[in-house]
């Protein structure tokens, strides 16, 4: 969700929670990443997005400098 957004938390914010809504009861089983812009700036206020259980990080991952920022806010949660 949200691939491109200029404001990420806002539409992760909004979008995950309705889409567990969507899917009702198998909501539980499923995980919700976040595909947009993710960097060592905006991971630790995405991932912490209530119903958001992780990101699909593009092009930050192909180069350690953009990529250790990402795993480390990540670790802080």
């Amino acid at each position: 969700m949200a691939a491109g957004s200029r404001s990420p938390t806002n539409r992760a914010g909004r979008s995950a929670p309705a889409l567990r809504q969507l899917v009702g009861d198998a909501a539980d089983g499923i995980r919700i990443l976040y595909g947009g812009s993710v960097t060592g700036d905006n991971a630790a206020t995405i991932l912490a997005c209530e119903n958001v259980d992780g990101a699909l990080v593009g092009g930050a991952s192909l180069t350690a400098a953009k990529f250790v920022p990402i795993i480390e806010a990540a670790a802080t949660l």
